[in-house]
């Protein structure tokens, strides 16, 4: 009995650590592009990254889309346009891996 709750127990344990996203993408994970995905990547939606500085440089629009892309889960953004004087960036969000 108590080896069949052990046995139990360590499957649920094994299966418990498999999931969709074993690995949460941090910003420097992310890959930002204007090239599609290939075809096996999971579109997330459409995503948008802003930068509210008086003198907003394309960089702070592109930090804050990562972090955006990080919070749905995504690996990979295509980007779509650029706002502006590229104070605010918008693409979709993909997960490829």
């Amino acid at each position: 009995m108590l080896k069949s709750v052990l046995l139990l127990s360590a499957a649920a344990l094994v299966f418990s650590a498999c999931s969709s996203h074993p690995v949460i993408p941090e910003k420097d994970d992310i890959k930002v592009s204007r090239d599609n995905p290939s075809d096996k990547c999971k579109n997330l939606g459409p995503i948008e990254g802003r930068s509210t500085k008086l003198n907003a440089k394309p960089e702070d629009a592109l930090e804050d889309l990562k972090s955006e892309a990080v919070r749905k889960g995504a690996d990979y953004v295509r980007i779509e346009t650029m706002g502006a004087q590229s104070s605010s960036i918008r693409g979709t969000a993909f997960f490829c891996n």
